[in-house]
């Protein structure tokens, strides 16, 4: 099952404002950011209310680097 997936987006702002939009009637909500620890980026996530799906961080977006995780019961 997919569990998340991360996008680099080169102006945040803009993307949380089409994002919020865009998803709004699939009743997906913006999150709180997740700011970054860890080696971790700061990240921008929607999600259902419960957990957060969709992520974004600001960045130089290349179609090369997309970060998709999935969960699944063992190995």
């Amino acid at each position: 099952m997919l569990d998340h997936i991360i996008l680099t987006v080169s102006d945040v702002e803009r993307s949380l404002k089409f994002y919020t939009a865009a998803l709004k009637p699939l009743k997906i909500k913006k999150f709180e950011p997740y700011k970054g620890a860890d080696g971790h980026p700061d990240l921008w996530g929607f999600g259902d209310g419960q957990k957060a799906f969709f992520w974004q961080k600001q960045g130089q977006p290349d179609p090369a680097s997309i970060h998709w995780g999935f969960i699944a019961e063992n190995k």
